[in-house]
Parts: C-alpha cells; sequence; structure tokens
C-alpha cells in the first residue's frame, strides 16, 4: 500500500469544520496509562515483572506461531512470543502494538515488552505434559548463535472467556444506532475501540483464533495478539476489509479520539523508544509508521464527517 493509499482509498476529505474540532483536541497531552483493567497494577509495574522475573516452567499454547506460557518465580505468567523462522517479526509488532495502545490511553491491551530466552532455560523447564513438542520448538525458533533468541513477554489474563457474540451484526448495531443493553456498555465502548485500533494498527487477524476474549463477566474485551499488524504494504484487501468494519459503526470513545488526534510521530517515536529493543533494532521502520499515520487521518476525516452531520454528542458516544 502506498502511503496515500488509505487516504484514496477511504475517500474522506477534511472539511472546514472537521479542521477546526480537529485541531481544537490536537493538544491534548498524553498521560501515563491507565491500570490494567479488572486490576489497580500500573501497567509500568507488569512490564518491569514479566520482563525480569525468572521463569519456572514453560508450556507451549501457541498454533500458527511460537508462543510458550511462562511462570515465573515471582508468580505472575506472561505468554512469551519468541521469534520464528515463520513470522520473524511478530515479536515486535506485539510490543510495537502495545506501545500504541498507551499513546491511546487504553487499558484493555496486555502489556508486552522486550525478552530474551535461551533454549537451555526453555529445555531445562519444559512443562512435563508436554515433552514431546520441544523438537518441534526448538526447530520452530531462529535461534541466534548463543543459543537465544529474542520475543515478546505478553502479560498473561487469567479467566478469560469468549466474548459470546456470535451473532455479530447485533452487537455491530450497538456501534451504530442501536440500543445497547444493560451492563454491556463498557464492552460496547471496547469493541467501538477494537475497530479503530484495528485499523490503526493494520492488525487484519483479529478475527481468527479466539483472539478477542473477555473478562469473565463478560464485561469487557481485550486486544491480544496483535502479532499479524504493521503489514507494509497492507494488502489492499485486508485494508479495505478493515476500513469496511470502521464505515460500519458510528459511535466512538470520546477520549479515544482525543488521544487519537494526539498522535504524531514525535510521540510514536518516544513510546516505541521506551522499550529496551529499540536500542537494539527498531519495532517500527519509517514506512510503517508513516503508513500508520496515514490510517489515522482516515479514521479521523470519517469520524469528523460523522460529527458534522449528526453532531459531537452523537458520534462522541462514549466517555
Amino acid at each position: 500500500m502506498q502511503r496515500t493509499c488509505s487516504r484514496a482509498s477511504a475517500s474522506f476529505a477534511l472539511t472546514a469544520a472537521a479542521v477546526i474540532w480537529l485541531g481544537s483536541v490536537a493538544n491534548a497531552e498524553p498521560e501515563r496509562p491507565p491500570p490494567f483493567v479488572g486490576t489497580d497494577i500500573q501497567q509500568d509495574e507488569i512490564l518491569e515483572v514479566i520482563s525480569s522475573a525468572e521463569s519456572r516452567s514453560f508450556k507451549p499454547v501457541g498454533h500458527s506461531s511460537v508462543v510458550l506460557r511462562m511462570r515465573t518465580v515471582a508468580r505472575v505468567t506472561a505468554a512469551l512470543r519468541i521469534r520464528s523462522h515463520e513470522i520473524q517479526h511478530g515479536y515486535r509488532y506485539e510490543i510495537a502494538a502495545y506501545r500504541i495502545s498507551r499513546l491511546l490511553g487504553l487499558d484493555n491491551v496486555p502489556p508486552a515488552v522486550y525478552r530474551r530466552a535461551t533454549w537451555k532455560e526453555i529445555n531445562q523447564r519444559f512443562h512435563e505434559d508436554m515433552l514431546e513438542r520441544r523438537g518441534s520448538i526448538r526447530r520452530a525458533v531462529w535461534w541466534d548463535d548463543d543459543g537465544s533468541a529474542p520475543g515478546a513477554a505478553v502479560y498473561w489474563v487469567k479467566g478469560l472467556r469468549s466474548v459470546g457474540l456470535g451473532n455479530k451484526a447485533r452487537w455491530q448495531s450497538w456501534l451504530r444506532d442501536g440500543d445497547i443493553p444493560r451492563g454491556k456498555g463498557a464492552l460496547a465502548r471496547d469493541l467501538s475501540t477494537m475497530t479503530v485500533f484495528d485499523l490503526l494498527i493494520g492488525n487484519w487477524d483479529r478475527f481468527s483464533g479466539g483472539n478477542l476474549p473477555t473478562d469473565r463477566d463478560r464485561q469487557r474485551a481485550f486486544l491480544r495478539d496483535n502479532d499479524r499488524a504493521f503489514s507494509t504494504p497492507l494488502l489492499k484487501g485486508r485494508y479495505e476489509k478493515l476500513l469496511g468494519a470502521l464505515t460500519g459503526i458510528k459511535r466512538f470513545s470520546k477520549d479515544l479520539v482525543l488521544h487519537l488526534a494526539a498522535l504524531d510521530e514525535e510521540s510514536i517515536r518516544k513510546e516505541l523508544a521506551r522499550d529496551p529493543i529499540q536500542r537494539l533494532t527498531p519495532l517500527l521502520s519509517d514506512a510503517q509508521i508513516a503508513e500508520l499515520l496515514d490510517r489515522r487521518d482516515a479514521i479521523l476525516s470519517y469520524i469528523a464527517a460523522l460529527i458534522e452531520e449528526h453532531g459531537e454528542a452523537d458520534v462522541l458516544f462514549f466517555p
């Protein structure tokens, strides 16, 4: 996809009113991310533990990529997504997606941070019920000469359930003009945010493999498994599918839009640099950042046009 593809495909032009509106919100300052949903734990505290706590056991849980459930001596569990021959950059994109989520003020993208692992460590602590998979894991990982490989440690959320929304048309109506059931307001907001987030980062793989779980009460959705984001170029069919999901809804979170309008290249680069891997290899290329910002412009153009037509209260429906 060329840098201008998102604008051309979307066919959205910022009107004078939209420019004024966007200018009024673009000065929103990034804030400290909220505690992770369902906890009172700061996200930076989670990152510190999962990046450094000594491992206790590893159990394969991935299917299309190499992912190991890593229990630690700190009694905090993480999903360790390791660089593999088949999916070489997925661990980096998992971290980058999390960093972008912080700039958007989100609390439901599991914290992810760079962490290296060695085959010796994994082999010694491999789950005893899964020993027959050791050979396939070892062959699938792209190891460096010293027997280690880079990866992303992603906070393991316990007690996940299926979103339970088999009737996709039903929940999509919540995001247009339909009645939202009692107790589902936060979930509806998460689903709207998911649509924006996936287009922004180019995540075309949300609805495969159970990548949209909720908490036990099915009141909040977790936006996890973002390793297929940031394709460069993002194939036209995948882009159009993501764009179609966006243009099918009319209700958005005001807080999300404020943060989205404040997003720029400087803030993205600064946030990406907070992860230790950035000193070794960039999480995102210049082209990936540029295309993300193009998609951001398309999203804001659509929302601004809706506001001009329907009014801010109807469009910025969620807090």
